[in-house]
């Protein structure tokens, strides 16, 4: 997944992997960018040897305008306040920054299946999760002045383990920052924790697989 990411930004994008989980991908992707990637989760700390900041799970502890992209690997579906952080994401990035997303698509009843269990494995943990269908996404985004410069479905396959829709997006922010607005979700504690976890089950068992599969 590293090398598919690093495929759409410029070299030296320094970047901001948000519930960078075990944070392996921003490992290999500051090797394959040869710049500055940072991780950002609320564990205090993480497995890869990378530059790590831990969060309280509501605002971004790093200044206004200081990253050139984004990643945001299956970790808004289970955002419990969206609002917040894609407003902090907004905050972050400078004039004309990328935002790489993927995630999980409801699409046909498979698919909803699938959500369902997923949403079922981690509520406990992280929350209900919110999946959205394309459409849905496109406007979520337009509403925080993100640009959708690309999007393409991504193989089911993936994971083997949880064969569902996948969508990669490549946002752009026309938008300058505003104050980020207080988080309103009814369990803060959870929408933290959801980040702690999020791409160490989805994101980097893709990433393991990288070596033998490209998509």
């Amino acid at each position: 997944m590293a090398l598919e990411v690093a495929r759409v930004l410029p070299r030296r994008t320094r970047v901001l992997d948000v519930g960078c989980g075990n944070g392996f991908i921003a490992h290999h992707l500051t090797a394959l960018l040869g710049a500055r990637v940072v991780g950002l989760d609320v564990t205090e700390t993480t497995t890869a040897q990378i530059e790590y900041l831990p969060y309280d799970g509501q605002h971004f502890p790093l200044p206004d305008h200081s990253f050139d992209a984004v990643l945001l690997c299956y970790v808004l579906h289970h955002t419990q306040d969206l609002r917040a952080v894609l407003c902090e994401v907004r905050r972050v990035l400078r004039a004309g920054g990328l935002i790489v997303v993927y995630e999980d698509i409801p699409g046909g009843f498979w698919d909803r299946f699938m959500c369902w269990t997923h949403d079922l494995q981690w509520r406990g943990r992280t929350g209900r999760c919110r999946f959205q269908r394309e459409l849905e996404w496109q406007t979520l985004f337009g509403s925080y002045g993100f640009e959708v410069v690309r999007e393409r479905p991504l193989s089911r396959w993936r994971n083997l383990a949880y064969p569902v829709r996948h969508r990669f997006y490549l946002l752009k922010s026309h938008s300058a920052a505003r104050p980020a607005l207080p988080r309103t979700a009814a369990h803060p504690a959870r929408a933290a924790h959801a980040h702690a976890h999020v791409q160490a089950p989805e994101a980097h068992d893709e990433a393991g697989a990288e070596q033998t599969v490209m998509v």
